[in-house]
């Protein structure tokens, strides 16, 4: 435990409680409605299926941001800096009697964890569904039936929702009643009246069937 806990492995132990608290961040947000995941994507990556060109080796491309949640590859990077410093500095102490120092280490780990983002960034970017490309205006959600993804939402309280345009593609939303008297629930069928504020929009309980 001494070692496991050594100034050399400082830098690991870092990644693995950042690991940890983005884990406890984004359970915290879906429990509220508003996936972090979701929003990092949209602000630093809205076009996942057809964002900017990252062919002819560009570096973020190679680690294939905008083609899988950036989160995700957030996490990857970290659990495999972690993992590979550890390892390094296990190798180290079995080999030497002590560990590198921790930038050394770093510089070592970092070698093996931005591989370990291409690797296993390429095979999640093909897993995931392409099912958010062509951009729409966001006005252009009003009088769309969205369903509340979310536990709930009510007045004040917005919740994400999922709501699908003419191209048949999936956008997800902030929604709360168009009145302080409507609760929503998760599942339910909402129609986008108006637009409130930023990404915030106004909804009612959907009316019309044949609009699903």
């Amino acid at each position: 435990m001494d070692e496991l806990v050594s100034a050399g492995n400082a830098p690991f132990l870092v990644a693995i409680c950042l690991m940890a608290a983005i884990g406890v961040i984004e359970g915290l947000s879906l429990l509220i409605g508003v996936g972090l995941s979701h929003y990092l994507d949209s602000v630093l990556a809205p076009d996942v299926d057809h964002g900017p060109d990252f062919s002819g080796g560009d570096f973020l491309g190679w680690l294939h941001v905008g083609r899988a949640p950036i989160l995700v590859l957030v996490v990857i990077f970290l659990a495999g800096f972690a993992i590979a410093g550890l390892i390094i500095q296990w190798m180290a102490t079995g080999l030497v009697g002590q560990p590198l120092p921790a930038f050394l280490a770093s510089l070592l780990a970092l070698a093996c964890a931005v591989p370990t983002v291409h690797v296993l960034g390429g095979r999640l970017a093909r897993l995931v569904p392409k099912d958010e490309t062509f951009v729409v205006s966001e006005e252009s959600f009003v009088g769309r039936v969205a369903r509340l993804t979310a536990a709930s939402a009510g007045a004040g309280s917005p919740g994400e929702a999922k709501l699908t345009d003419e191209h048949g593609r999936t956008h997800y939303l902030l929604v709360e009643p168009d009145g302080s008297d409507i609760q929503f629930k998760q599942g339910d069928a909402l129609l986008v009246v108006s637009r409130k504020s930023g990404s915030v929009f106004r909804a009612i309980h959907n009316p019309r069937p044949d609009l699903l």
